[in-house]
């Protein structure tokens, strides 16, 4: 995956996994700390996944399994920061 794959990808899918996360926060919460963070944290989670299973020879770039490791890793991390978040 190139560069602008991990920030479309990764952050679509921090979005959406920050979005369907049933986690109840305050009506004065801004944007950015409700969405802003997952979509950082899935981009870089993406990436991360991306530049590890490269590394480690389980696939190549542009594989099928590189995108859908990259999406479980970017749904996994958003789920855990949902979870820490108060």
């Amino acid at each position: 995956m190139s560069f602008l794959a991990f920030l479309v990808f990764g952050g679509l899918v921090g979005f959406i996994s920050a979005y369907f996360h049933p986690k109840k926060l305050s009506k004065n919460t801004s944007f950015f700390k409700k969405y802003g963070w997952a979509v950082l944290i899935g981009v870089a989670s993406s990436a991360m996944a991306s530049i590890l299973g490269q590394s480690l020879k389980f696939f190549q770039s542009g594989q099928v399994l590189e995108w859908l490791s990259a999406m479980v890793f970017a749904i996994f991390c958003v789920f855990l920061f949902k979870l820490g978040q108060k």
